[in-house]
């Protein structure tokens, strides 16, 4: 795509509720638009970018989270060397939850974590990668969960999350500049924290979630965030995927092309992996079949990186190694350990760009 038509793309000639979601921050908050912005198109060159914050980043570039074993609260980092392996795990500065972690990496910007805060604190708290350094921790502004949120790249980035104590009601905002308020998910309700990916579709690509149902239904349902030139900022109402249960999280991803895949833990004591498809212009996942090898007793994280689909897991029981495999073409490859990477929660994974 030649500059001049990107720039096209994002120019609104009216200051509509619909075009005005294709605004900066400071433009959509003079509008008095609550909703997100439209997000760059896709095709982007995987190269380094100077983002508007002022940080370099790497387009490409995949990255894993996770929380510390036992009583350690810490959030360690790693990633993808270029030779398909692991770099050494470190811990991110100031960062410590007591659950769940979430990333995304918007095309040409910076990788941002957020997570619940530590035993007692049900803040959400959230950073960024600013080249090679993470900013310090700051709270998201009225967002509070049980479990943890999740993270996809869209006009900045788009997160979800379960509410605090019994409200079991999925909760959303988005940040392109800064937070937007808190808002409900018609009809969401789950016991576990969701997933979020973009299916790349179309100009902007589709977000869409998934999660557990609440107390004992332990189907998984899904729905998509009805945004961008639509106008209308608020999402579908809830399907279950047919055959799909878990008694704990689901993961997406988007791989290029369109499309999701989607991974979880098997329901009750089945501490299988099992995985989906919703191939590019579809409207129905396929059956749902088992990740040879992969046992989990939490559930998994997914991601794409060089075209394959990427995923990390919790081993099984008290196994707390975190394991690899990915799915370059039509088959899983055989699970790895992760070098160094132990933890008793999922963890998060990312790809900038993706």
């Amino acid at each position: 795509m030649k500059a001049s038509q990107a720039r096209a793309l994002r120019t609104p000639t009216a200051l509509s509720r619909r075009q005005a979601l294709g605004l900066g921050a400071a433009a959509v908050a003079a509008a008095g638009v609550p909703g997100l912005a439209a997000p760059e198109a896709y095709g982007l060159p995987r190269a380094r970018a100077r983002a508007s914050d002022g940080g370099t980043y790497s387009d490409g570039s995949t990255y894993m989270a996770w929380r510390g074993l036992g009583g350690d609260q810490r959030i360690f980092w790693n990633g993808v060397r270029n030779d398909g392996g692991w770099t050494g795990p470190q811990p991110v500065p100031g960062a410590f939850t007591s659950g769940g972690v979430a990333l995304a990496g918007p095309s040409g910007g910076a990788l941002h974590m957020a997570w619940k805060g530590v035993e007692g604190d049900e803040r959400i708290f959230w950073n960024r990668l600013d080249g090679t350094t993470w900013t310090g921790p700051e709270p998201v502004p009225g967002a509070l969960t049980k479990v943890g949120p999740a993270l996809a790249p869209y006009a900045g980035v788009l997160m979800a999350w379960r509410g605090l104590g019994g409200d079991q009601r999925v909760w959303w905002n988005s940040r392109f500049g800064r937070w937007t308020a808190p808002q409900v998910v018609p009809g969401a309700l789950t016991g576990f924290g969701p997933a979020l990916a973009v299916d790349h579709i179309g100009t902007y690509g589709v977000p869409r979630m998934a999660w557990r149902g609440a107390d004992a239904d332990e189907r998984i349902w899904w729905n998509t965030y009805r945004g961008g030139d639509s106008g209308t900022n608020d999402w579908t109402g809830p399907q279950p995927v047919p055959g799909a249960l878990t008694s704990a999280g689901v993961a997406l991803a988007g791989p290029p092309g369109g499309g999701l895949h989607m991974a979880w833990k098997g329901a009750g004591g089945d501490e299988r992996i099992w995985w989906s498809r919703l191939h590019a212009g579809s409207t129905a996942w396929t059956a749902p079949q088992p990740v040879p090898g992969a046992l989990s007793s939490v559930g998994p994280a997914l991601a794409v990186y060089s075209g394959s689909v990427y995923m990390t897991w919790k081993g099984a029981g008290g196994d707390e190694r975190i394991w690899w495999s990915r799915f370059p073409a039509t088959t899983w490859t055989p699970p790895q350990p992760v070098d160094g990477a132990f933890t008793a929660f999922r963890p998060a994974l990312a790809t900038i760009g993706n």
